[in-house]
């Protein structure tokens, strides 16, 4: 038996724990217990699945009503987050930023740039903007595990994959 648990809303109080927008009242939602504060931390099921596939399809089989596809959630729940998490490529809003890495500005507007979290210090990370053939210098992974990460967050298309991969 698991933890975690699907359920109409009871109320349109709750906010989903990964979007944070509201779960609607009758709504179904899936909760992961939390030992610590021995309550449950509430989930669109989409959000739900995405944060965790195999609790999401235990859940649904100790349900006994209908939760619908379950297929096409897990599906969905694979898109959940992309292209907000970092390491990430996306096209520059501006040409106003600069490179973290190297400095020069990251021109023109709506040239892919890369967007990761670096160390500045010793346990002091900083999040910045880079070309993306600037990545690997302030990335603490190896070039396949970048490579591999910037694909699985990016929302972008074949051409530009090639791209990402051939600047790398």
């Amino acid at each position: 038996m698991t933890t975690s648990i699907i359920e109409p809303a009871k109320s349109g109080r709750s906010k989903c724990g990964g979007c944070r927008k509201k779960i609607e009242k009758g709504e179904l939602r899936f909760g992961e217990y939390n030992d610590r504060y021995e309550s449950y931390r509430w989930y669109h099921l989409v959000c739900g699945a995405a944060l965790d596939a195999k609790d999401f399809v235990e859940a649904v089989e100790e349900f006994e009503g209908d939760v619908g596809d379950v297929d096409a959630i897990l599906e969905e729940a694979k898109n959940v987050g992309k292209g907000t998490k970092t390491p990430r490529v996306e096209p520059a809003p501006s040409a106003r930023a600069s490179c973290a890495a190297c400095g020069e500005k990251i021109e023109p507007k709506g040239v892919l740039r890369g967007v990761l979290y670096y160390e500045v210090d010793v346990d002091n990370w900083r999040k910045g903007n880079t070309h993306v053939g600037c990545m690997a210098e302030l990335s603490d992974l190896d070039r396949d595990d970048l490579i591999d990460q910037i694909l699985e967050n990016s929302l972008i298309d074949d051409e530009q994959r090639e791209e990402v991969i051939a600047e790398i």
